[in-house]
């Protein structure tokens, strides 16, 4: 996959993104997110850690974190893309297999579990979720049609 393909992917999950959102008013977990993970489609055990990551991201940060100090705005979105990265991390020690599947978080993908976190706590799991997953698939099938990523 060259670069040209990486951007074309991104951009067009912003804008089915931004779409989506002002027609239905449901977050997809973030406007780059969609494109990104529709990069990784032919990687179900990454996208599966990815989702796995982001709802444990949740739990920490609003079940544990939250109960012991004040979060909101900037503090919690920063809380959710640490405990994620810092959750990528520990997988990669723990269960060295497991790593193959998280490389596909290398850079801009290590940010990703945090903000589908974050927009979980914010609008819930089953609409960020779906809308995340719907979008994916729209970015996924758009990059496909025109030619880019396969």
């Amino acid at each position: 996959m060259i670069t040209t393909d990486i951007y074309i992917a991104i951009i067009i999950g912003i804008i089915l993104s931004l779409l989506f959102t002002e027609l239905t008013g449901v977050l997809p977990a973030g406007l780059v997110v969609p494109g990104y993970l529709s990069l990784i489609m032919k990687q179900p055990q990454t996208l599966l850690l990815i989702f796995l990551i982001s709802l444990v991201t949740y739990l920490i940060v609003t079940h544990g974190i939250a109960r012991i100090t004040i979060l909101y705005g900037k503090r919690k979105f920063t809380a959710m893309i640490t405990i994620a990265i810092i959750i990528k991390y520990v997988l990669s020690l723990i269960i060295p297999d497991a790593y193959i599947g998280l490389i596909g978080l290398a850079a801009m993908g290590a940010v990703i579990p945090g903000l589908i976190a974050n927009t979980i706590q914010r609008q819930g799991f089953i609409p960020t979720i779906t809308s995340t997953g719907l979008l994916t698939i729209l970015t996924y099938v758009a990059t496909l049609s025109i030619g880019f990523i396969g």
